[in-house]
């Protein structure tokens, strides 16, 4: 088979991948030593860095916070920050992130490394199966081909970096499209009780996580391909009856205990707002033209993404082959939808990034795609580009706010623009193996520069930190009264602690007289109103200590007075 994709290949021929069905599967230590290569890689590629990086703002600290209140409070059914309900989104990621900090021994005093764990955790699963839908629907070199480029792609870095949804939900998205694979190239569609399960659970894990995006992702895939076979035999494989209750008994308990608490408020403002509200108009500043997502993913997927243009262009020549067929059922009609809601947000896509993987693994394993091919040394510059621009780029970006140049980042920067060009050249001389793995090292040089090096010391990004370091420094007892005036980010709440008051001055004037021990946090532009309402007379108290910075959404610099009580 590949001797004939081969000659195919030369003579401009459009094989992509072997049958994707009745293949064989052999022995099972070939998988087992690429898993865990491919676990090993994606660790040491992902992790660095989910200790050092402070708290970002605003997503990440809201789900931080309110799993923090879980613990505090032992209520795992009402999601909360501070008093307001947090009703956008299931349950499901507190409960894990929560789950991790009580598994980790620290219970609520758990630092915010522990509550990145599951995003972790998330992202390596989602390069574990892509290697599985590789293997499946092509073969064990094709399968470490596509997890070696979902581990070195930058928005899964990202995302694996920070305390949300993102990395999870992808992870129960591909664990659906991998066992739906599984039953795609068994002939004889028979009903597996261990690949049914795990299609089921991810399911109901999925809803749980994020409502309905893991079933339409893999509803849509399922629908493409009975459409295109005209047949219900994948649909009946996956034992539907006994999957949908099995689905149903994991998601409705909660479902039901959080409309009875909230009396339906969260289906409203899960449903009917956040989610309906997305699709209509573009929520919170992201609305966008259908495209963007097309365009933000030329730089959210890199090095990937420079593979991808000329792995489409062979695909499309192979589209009726079930392997290649089977990718395009997973990414077009989702990706479609999602151009089509008015919200857009680079994270929405990333579900059918390893599906672009596996696709580039396919005809990179099959020759297909290769040095002779038109526009192969075009393609693969862009890995030594793009690592020459990210890796400066984020070196400008520090002493643009930080006002002075970092020499560690500096000497990252070129080790990672030498591995970029070594990534290309090798590629260009059709050396895949080595020419991967130096951009799969360019890529995790990238993530470390990034998360371990330059944003930990951008100390001007970070005000919420230095915020509660100047607490600590200034304040006199165990446990002050925190207010906070004209600063609102999440991220204070969790560094200062859930009962800090995010309020007008007038507000943290009547807590900063009435306490006994206290602290308040007050905007420079609002020092006037707040020392107004302390109607202290001529006895005006200053500030002990004064803390500057931005914030992160909109980098406005920002002065804030902290004055101390006693």
């Amino acid at each position: 088979m590949d001797e004939q994709n081969d000659k195919q290949a030369e003579e401009g021929g459009a094989a992509v991948a072997p049958s994707a069905s009745g293949k064989a599967q052999g022995s099972l230590w070939p998988h087992i030593v690429n898993l865990l290569i491919l676990a090993l890689v994606a660790i040491a590629l992902l992790a660095p860095g989910i200790s050092s990086l402070p708290l970002t703002d605003r997503d990440e600290a809201l789900y931080v916070q309110a799993s923090h209140q879980m613990l505090e409070t032992g209520n795992w059914i009402d999601i909360r920050f501070q008093d307001e309900p947090r009703y956008k989104k299931p349950a499901g990621i507190y409960w894990i992130q929560a789950a991790a900090a009580e598994l980790s021994g620290y219970g609520k005093d758990a630092p915010l490394w522990v509550y990145r764990l599951p995003s972790l955790m998330g992202a390596v699963l989602m390069v574990l199966f892509t290697y599985g839908i590789g293997a499946t629907l092509g073969s064990t070199r094709a399968g470490l081909f596509a997890g070696l480029l979902a581990t070195s792609t930058m928005l899964l870095g990202f995302e694996a970096h920070i305390a949300k949804t993102d990395a999870m939900l992808c992870a129960t998205v591909l664990a659906a499209e991998f066992a739906l694979a599984r039953a795609y190239v068994d002939p004889a569609r028979t009903r597996s009780l261990p690949r049914n399960a795990l299609f089921w659970t991810a399911m109901g894990i999925g809803i749980l996580i994020k409502g309905p995006i893991t079933p339409l992702i893999a509803g849509l895939s399922l629908v493409a391909v009975s459409a295109k076979e005209r047949s219900a035999s994948l649909w009946r494989s996956l034992s539907p009856l006994k999957g949908v209750l099995w689905m149903l008994l994991l998601v409705l308990p909660w479902l039901i205990a959080i409309g009875w608490i909230s009396r339906g408020a969260f289906f409203s403002q899960a449903v009917g707002h956040d989610m309906l509200g997305k699709v209509a108009s573009g929520q919170e500043s992201h609305g966008a033209p259908p495209g963007v997502h097309l365009l933000v993913a030329l730089g959210t997927f890199w090095p990937l993404s420079a593979l991808v243009p000329l792995a489409v262009v062979q695909a499309w020549k192979a589209r009726r082959e079930p392997a290649v067929f089977f990718l395009i059922a997973w990414v077009v009609p989702g990706w479609l939808v999602f151009e089509a809601v008015a919200t857009k947000l680079p994270n929405y896509v990333l579900p059918f990034m390893p599906a672009l993987a596996v696709l580039v693994a396919l005809v990179l394993d099959n020759g297909a795609l290769g040095p002779a091919r038109r526009g192969w040394r075009v393609s693969v510059a862009f890995v030594a580009v793009g690592a020459v621009l990210v890796g400066f780029g984020l070196n400008i970006a520090f002493l643009v706010y930080q006002g002075y140049a970092s020499w560690q980042g500096l000497i990252g920067a070129v080790v990672i623009a030498c591995l970029g060009l070594a990534a290309s050249r090798l590629l260009v001389s059709g050396r895949l193996l080595p020419g991967l793995a130096a951009t799969v090292a360019a890529a995790g040089g990238l993530m470390l520069l990034g998360y371990a090096i330059l944003l930990p010391a951008a100390k001007q990004l970070w005000l919420s930190d230095d915020l509660a370091e100047a607490v600590a420094s200034v304040r006199r007892c165990d446990a002050p009264a925190v207010s906070v005036v004209g600063y609102g980010e999440p991220s204070s709440v969790f560094r200062l602690g859930t009962n800090t008051l995010r309020t007008t001055a007038p507000a943290a004037a009547e807590a900063f007289r009435t306490n006994e021990c206290a602290v308040a946090i007050v905007a420079a532009e609002s020092k006037d109103e707040f020392i107004a309402a302390l109607g202290e007379g001529d006895n005006k108290p200053e500030p002990v200590t004064t803390v500057s910075g931005r914030n992160l959404n909109g980098m406005k610099l920002r002065t804030m007075l902290l004055f101390a009580k006693p």
